[in-house]
């Protein structure tokens, strides 16, 4: 989770959390800013201001308000031309051409609205990176779309750094939803058959046509296109030949000359070659502009990028640089006028654009059927696996009426909004890592519903804690729910391959991270791309905070020129990483959805498409993600014989609370780093439900302003708990009047104002979202209104309004802290009764967690652990516990910490642990030991494992070598000599 202020200072939050009266400069109640703060620092633009569209949301899904996601594209208010010539763009370039586009897709499509074009195709390099936010925008515009692609064949490899990337292009336009899916298909055939991200091999170009033929509309494209490029290479001859080449694999039906212009001298020229051949092969002409930039304010940044794409300075490139901006999205009646020596070209544009044009929704995908047991349905099967869950966790119907009441609220909304198969998908996924002994959780939102705690997808009952349900699963909720499944990460593979082995490899695939620009990144570019040196660029970007997190920074030594352009650059898409967890499955093979690259990771086959792309065209989402915690819990379970069932456990260990009241927390999930450790002594936890409360409590604001949070005061009644009005103690009466939790906004919104749950979840997801002013304005009337039939009106209304505001920009998923605190007790109980096992798991899961390996170590020496150095022969490649027949398990209540771990097992730490070794050459050694005896000596382990020197010489520093008999000093001496042996030599003989 990433961790972002929220949009409120924190002294003014603070304020508003504690029920105090302001000074009269924040705004608030009726005034129209949502109870936000005016003012600010004034925009300088000696400043980098740092961009973000992923604002701070509150937005429906399981991470907490400040956890980024994309938000809903809201259209600008934008004139639209009267009698405009009608024309469509056929040919356009996002950023999502990777450095060969200057323009976010969005601003392509509004551009267009403005201009008043009839359609607009974005037709990215090898992909459909950006057609999501595309067709999103241009919906909501209005505007016709189009989607194709620009095909780079013949690539002898990664064209990365190339200022003229080599290979010939193909400009593919789909026609439907089949031209969709198989272009799709053929893009992902590429891309994979490349065997390398960057390379994508289409084979020849009668592969391609056999693939898409009477499904594409084919445009001869730019001067990289087949019949241009030979054109500028070969003459008129060679060009007849590709043109009647592509008609033929084509079909003339589907094959259109493109004509481009602009305004070099050769443009005439070449257009006018390209109509003569269109009418000598009974072709139509079709005018485009190449566009690679909205607007023409944007072609420095695009020769900007041009030099970052070919990592080079603007210098080196010139040569390659287009001299005025031409590549920008015109009007139909610009257009006409350029190419009013061809006719019907311009029109012709219009008539393809009327033709080709589709709404990404079409491509829709669904979850493939659930095989169920013969006589039932999806919901008839979940109904049934719900109810044999339910006896499991709460007995008899008779015992526990309210449970079952509230199964059957939730069973009937999953059937009313179709997701039966969604909820067995995660059930199949979760019985899996049980029956395979693998430890998971489902955690955030999903931990509102008792049907996921029936079925054990969850561990925490939220009937008992009475957690809203449509928190997780509303009726107005756009998209299936989310449910994060959190397992133990190095078994998570296991998981991710029985998800394509029971789906198919066809029918799942990972999902992309979008990894963007940041203020750092844009800074060392730009200065390089201005050919700054390399030690300028790395001391101007280490001025910038790397992730943005405030709105504007010092800059007064960098040149004006890099600050403004590494401004326009953020939040540019630089490449694709893979998701952390995110995969998805679908009814039809996903090739045919979105096209899959090759990632980054060895092996790893990733979308082009991210999170939030995915929800949009309706893709269903799993997250599997891994964490070490769940790693260790297991490794230390393990070695003490016990199994954890996080569900079962007691909670009420006097002891475990003792030792995180004293902020003995090192190696503690969640509550280890040092804002935590300040907070658990002040915090005084008790109880299960004060560690709740202290996941949630650690916020960037406190931290930073070094505010005691006014919970803590309450709780150590250095402040009154008050209410301001007597209907906000059901919400607010756990938390002591102080808001913490997104769920109790929605009750504050149910027991103020008279919403229902679902209404209350809408309210949540408008006042944590990027606020519109007439949204805010409908939640507020609605708001007011039910606040008026309660009594509440005038300056109280207003004070409940501030903090409702506040709140959701800050506030945390109450079942995603309640998840992590049985982690956290897990761990909690493990360090304090077995602190060498607690040890040993820590280490075996690196990595993982707040400290260094050597930091955990010394912690547990701390408490009597003993730490023993690792040995050649006695080490295996983890750490393990050595112990003897005295040796006692577990310490008692009531010991000092430093006793906890006298006379207990040793932890021996392993071979994987010593710098620089790896896990790789750790196992080697103890898989020889294993099959061919312990070591005699130095040459010996050398000879039989094939280590190098600096291997042996990290041994030797860590003493792993004191078997032998030798110092630290003399393995050094020895490692040298020692690595020349090598398997098949005799002892004591080098080889050339």
């Amino acid at each position: 989770m990433s961790f972002h202020n929220p949009n409120l200072p924190w002294s003014e939050l603070e304020r508003v959390l504690s029920g105090r009266p302001g000074d009269g400069r924040s705004g608030g109640g009726r005034s129209g800013d949502g109870g936000r703060p005016r003012g600010g620092r004034p925009r300088d633009e000696r400043h980098l201001h740092v961009v973000d569209p992923l604002a701070v949301d509150a937005d429906g899904g399981d991470s907490p308000a400040w956890s980024r996601k994309r938000q809903h594209y809201e259209a600008p208010e934008l004139p639209r031309p009267d009698g405009a010539v009608p024309y469509a763009e056929l040919h356009a370039h996002s950023n999502f051409s990777f450095l060969d586009g200057a323009s976010h897709p969005e601003e392509l499509a509004e551009e267009a609205a403005r201009l008043g074009l009839t359609a607009l195709a974005v037709t990215d390099h090898d992909g459909f990176y950006g057609v999501v936010r595309f067709a999103e925008a241009a919906r909501a515009l209005h505007l016709p779309t189009i989607f194709g692609a620009e095909l780079s064949l013949g690539l002898p490899g990664p064209q990365n750094g190339e200022p003229d990337p080599l290979g010939r292009h193909l400009l593919v336009l789909a026609h439907g939803h089949e031209g969709y899916a198989r272009l799709a298909a053929t893009i992902s055939r590429a891309q994979l058959r490349g065997g390398e991200k960057g390379r994508p091999v289409y084979g020849e170009l009668e592969e391609v046509a056999a693939e898409l033929r009477d499904h594409v509309l084919v445009l001869t494209g730019c001067r990289k296109g087949h019949v241009p490029g030979a054109l500028l290479t070969e003459g008129v001859d060679a060009a007849a030949r590709e043109l009647d080449r592509l008609t033929a694999l084509f079909g003339a039906e589907t094959v259109a000359v493109e004509l481009t212009d602009h305004g070099h001298p050769v443009d005439a020229d070449r257009n006018d070659a390209l109509a003569e051949l269109a009418a000598a092969a009974g072709l139509p002409t079709v005018a485009t502009n190449n566009v690679h930039y909205a607007t023409p304010g944007r072609r420095r940044l695009a020769t900007t990028v041009a030099a970052v794409r070919a990592r080079r300075s603007l210098d080196e490139i010139d040569g390659w640089l287009p001299a005025a901006a031409t590549a920008h999205l015109r009007s139909g009646a610009e257009m006409a006028a350029r190419f009013g020596a061809y006719p019907g070209a311009v029109e012709r544009a219009a008539e393809f654009g009327a033709e080709l044009a589709f709404d990404l929704q079409l491509v829709a995908p669904r979850l493939p059927a659930y095989p169920v047991p013969p006589g039932h349905t999806e919901m008839s099967w979940l109904r049934h696996l719900t109810e044999q869950g339910a006896r499991e966790r709460y007995g008899p119907r008779e015992a526990h009426p309210e449970a079952y009441a509230q199964l059957e609220h939730e069973l009937r909304m999953i059937d009313d909004l179709g997701f039966p198969g969604y909820f067995l998908v995660v059930y199949d996924i979760v019985a899996f890592c049980r029956a395979q002994d693998i430890y998971c959780q489902g955690r955030g939102s999903a931990a509102n519903s008792a049907v996921c705690y029936a079925l054990r997808i969850t561990n925490v009952d939220a009937v008992r804690h009475r957690l809203l349900f449509e928190r997780f699963l509303a009726p107005e909720r756009d998209g299936p729910p989310d449910i994060d499944v959190d397992i133990e990460s190095d078994r998570r593979e296991e998981v991710i391959q029985h998800v394509y082995a029971r789906y198919g490899r066809e029918h799942t695939a990972q999902v992309a991270n979008v990894i963007s620009y940041r203020p750092r990144s844009a800074v060392r570019d730009v200065a390089k791309a201005f050919g700054f040196s390399p030690g300028q660029q790395d001391a101007w970007s280490k001025q910038i905070d790397r992730w943005g997190s405030v709105a504007s920074v010092d800059v007064e030594d960098i040149p004006e020129q890099v600050v403004a352009y590494a401004n326009e650059l953020q939040t540019f898409p630089r490449h694709l990483g893979i998701h952390s967890g995110g995969m998805v499955i679908c009814d039809r093979p996903v090739i045919e959805v979105c096209p899959v690259e090759w990632g980054r990771m060895p092996g790893r086959s990733v979308l082009q498409w991210d999170k939030d792309d995915c929800a949009a065209v309706g893709l269903v989402k799993f997250d599997l993600l891994g964490l070490g915690m769940l790693s260790a819990l297991h490794y230390g379970y393990d070695m003490i014989g016990t199994t954890l069932d996080l569900g079962d456990m007691t909670l009420d260990d006097p002891e475990v609370y003792d030792m995180l009241c004293r902020a003995d927390s090192v190696g503690v999930f969640q509550v280890e780093s040092r804002a935590q450790m300040a907070t658990l002594p002040r915090l005084k936890p008790r109880c299960f439900y004060d560690l709740v409360v202290e996941v949630a409590l650690i916020r960037p604001g406190p931290i930073q302003g070094g505010s005691v949070h006014p919970y803590i005061r309450r709780k150590n009644g250095q402040e009154p708990v008050t209410y301001a009005h007597p209907l906000m103690r059901n919400a607010l009466e756990k938390t002591l009047g102080v808001p913490l939790f997104q769920e109790q906004l929605m009750q504050l919104a149910i027991d103020l104002a008279g919403f229902d749950a679902a209404g209350a979840d809408q309210l949540r997801r408008a006042m944590g979202a990027k606020r519109s002013v007439e949204r805010m304005a409908q939640i507020a009337d609605r708001l007011y209104a039910g606040m008026a039939e309660r009594g509440i009106t005038g300056e109280l209304a207003d004070d409940v309004y501030r903090k409702l505001t506040a709140f959701a920009s800050y506030g945390f998923p109450e079942s995603h802290a309640m998840s992590f605190a049985y982690l956290v007790y897990a761990s909690s109980w493990l360090k304090r009764y077995h602190p060498a096992p607690f040890l040993a798991a820590l280490l075996n899961a690196q990595p993982m967690g707040f400290y260094s390996p050597q930091t955990l170590v010394d912690d547990a020496r701390r408490h009597g652990v003993e730490v023993r150095r690792p040995d050649i022969n006695a080490s295996g490649a983890k750490a393990v516990l050595e112990s003897a027949p005295e040796t006692r398990w577990g310490s008692q209540p009531g010991e000092p910490p430093h006793a906890w771990g006298l006379g207990g097992p040793a932890v021996r730490l392993g071979l994987g642990s010593v710098r620089t070794l790896g896990d790789d050459v750790a196992e080697r050694i103890e898989a020889e030991r294993a099959a061919g005896g312990p070591y005699r000596d130095m040459p010996d382990l050398a000879r039989r494992v094939g280590l190098t020197a600096a291997q042996l010489e990290a041994l030797a520093t860590a003493d792993a070598f004191a078997c032998f008999g030798l110092t630290r000093r003399q393995a050094l001496w020895a490692a040298g000599a020692a690595a020349q042996d090598r398997p098949g030599r005799l002892p004591g003989t080098a080889g050339p």
